[in-house]
């Protein structure tokens, strides 16, 4: 933790100090001349037009997806529906301790050669 704090302090006071120095050693004249260098580089100029085409591209593909479908109407339709099956809970217990029986003989069946794992 104490690692942490100090990098954590040290990259604030570098910021500020770096800050601080900007603004008191570069004169509002040098700014003004880089800002005129840059707007008159070809390659600068270059490269934001290639930037601003390439956004383009993304927004335009970006809007030819589907939008989000807010309508969950069908969703609730099924909300409505109920099965019943009431009556037939005495055989589904029946059914379904025959099943398990039947799970249980089919695990024990050592007769049977997989092929997938054949038997040695």
């Amino acid at each position: 933790m104490k690692k942490f704090t100090s990098f954590l302090f040290g990259t604030i006071v570098g910021c500020a100090a770096g800050f601080v120095a900007g603004s008191l050693f570069v004169t509002d004249d040098q700014v003004d001349d880089l800002k005129n260098k840059v707007k008159n580089n070809d390659t600068v100029q270059d490269l934001k037009k290639k930037y601003d085409n390439g956004t383009e591209v993304v927004k335009n593909q970006l809007a030819s997806f589907p939008k989000n479908v807010e309508d969950d109407s069908e969703l609730k339709d099924f909300d409505d529906i109920v099965i019943d099956d009431s009556n037939e809970n005495v055989a589904q217990s029946d059914n379904a301790e025959n099943t398990v029986a039947d799970l249980h003989d089919a695990e024990n069946d050592t007769d049977v050669e997989s092929p997938i794992y054949p038997q040695e």
